[in-house]
């Protein structure tokens, strides 16, 4: 029976795992919506990996409850026809082609030659491997073998799609072009739910899931994850009367210092630069806006 549209594509509720002395999965909860691209970011260990194996019933858990898709994950194999999952492990068939890689995974879903056939043309088209369809998997260098690898994963259209570290060896330019596809996945109503270490990817993602020590340390959109992590836009001001016009921001409340002859003046919002500039007017100003690598630097040193 399939679970509710509006439920989370994932609901996971005090998940615990350990392997060993190694804790992995320390009391996770975390609801993961559908339709969205969902970025689990962390330092190696903290359990990203585990989760998503968790999520498609490749270990089994300590305790916790953990639904996917609706249903509870010891179901999870009545659904794999609904999910998508590319691992960081080679999974492929090196002594078969490209074309028949794919064919063999599109007969695991059933589905028909001749659909089969269009969508693997599609798909080749889509990781630009349309001109090597009949080489074997086993010569491709690394980058060609992840793009294969995320043909074979979204050849049956699932609705929830997990890619650990997917876009590793690939040029910028293509992974441009797999965040678009996943833009129009989301926008299908489908789940994507990625591990990266790759910051500009994660400021791609709708949500980030910022993991430490096996929980969820912070849920937020990229700009909430700054804010949580205590990073605010930095206004920097050239100023004629340095001393003068830096003594009257203070006098209005203003947080700032002086580094080099240059005013760094930080705002709650950039709504904020209207109200500076009415009391000061710079010979020059440029706004930096702080990074998503900032705030995992900041949050990886409060652990």
């Amino acid at each position: 029976m399939a679970g509710n549209g509006d439920e989370p594509a994932v609901s996971a509720r005090g998940l615990s795992k350990s392997f060993g002395r190694l804790r992995a999965l320390n009391d996770l909860s975390v609801d993961i919506p559908r339709g969205v691209t969902y970025c689990l970011l962390g330092p190696n260990g903290s359990g990203k990996t585990t989760f998503i194996r968790a999520i498609v019933g490749l270990l089994s858990l300590d305790g916790g409850d953990l639904r996917v898709l609706g249903e509870p994950v010891a179901r999870v194999k009545e659904i794999y026809s609904r999910i998508g999952y590319m691992t960081q492990h080679k999974a492929l068939y090196p002594d078969l082609t490209l074309q028949e890689n794919m064919e063999f995974f599109a007969g695991l879903y059933g589905i028909e030659r001749s659909e089969s056939w269009r969508r693997i043309t599609r798909l080749l088209e889509m990781v630009n491997l349309q001109e090597h369809r009949n080489r074997l998997a086993g010569d491709l260098s690394g980058g060609m073998y992840q793009r294969l690898s995320l043909a074979c994963t979204l050849i049956h259209e699932p609705e929830l799609l997990l890619l650990d570290e997917p876009t590793v060896g690939i040029d910028p330019r293509l992974r441009q072009t797999f965040w678009e596809y996943f833009d129009l996945l989301t926008r299908q109503g489908k789940t994507v739910l990625i591990t990266t270490h790759l910051m500009d990817e994660a400021e791609k993602c709708k949500i980030v899931g910022y993991m430490r020590s096996g929980k969820m340390a912070a849920v937020g959109s990229p700009e909430e994850i700054k804010r949580l992590a205590g990073l605010r836009p930095c206004l920097e001001l050239w100023l004629k009367e340095l001393e003068k016009d830096a003594a009257q921001l203070r006098a209005e409340g203003y947080e700032l210092q002086i580094c080099k002859g240059v005013v760094q003046l930080r705002l709650e919002s950039p709504e904020q630069i209207k109200r500076v500039l009415a009391e000061v007017t710079p010979l020059d100003m440029r706004l930096k806006e702080p990074t998503l690598e900032e705030a995992f630097l900041r949050l990886s040193e409060a652990s």
